[in-house]
């Protein structure tokens, strides 16, 4: 199991991005969400982005999502949205 993961919020965001040391790497990752239809699991990956920095003097990494709704549509993801919904038409 991952270990636990601080969330903040905007104003509390805010308060640490000030304390940035140079240019942040975007990073990325990809999960699959997985349903079992009652024959077979189907899955399906989507994409995660993250901006990670350097903060303070320590030096210390944060990452911060930025993921959004339009991350995971591209031309693959919405053809697969639409074979699935003439599958379920049928």
């Amino acid at each position: 199991m991952a270990p636990p993961t601080l969330v903040f919020g905007k104003e509390e965001l805010d308060h640490i991005l000030a304390k940035v040391r140079g240019p942040c790497k975007l990073k990325s990752l990809t999960q699959n969400q997985c349903d079992f239809n009652g024959h077979e699991y189907v899955c399906i990956p989507f994409k995660r982005v993250f901006k990670e920095c350097l903060v303070g003097k320590s030096g210390q990494t944060i990452r911060i999502e930025l993921t959004s709704e339009a991350t995971n549509m591209d031309l693959t993801v919405q053809d697969f949205w639409s074979s699935m919904e003439r599958i379920e038409k049928k």
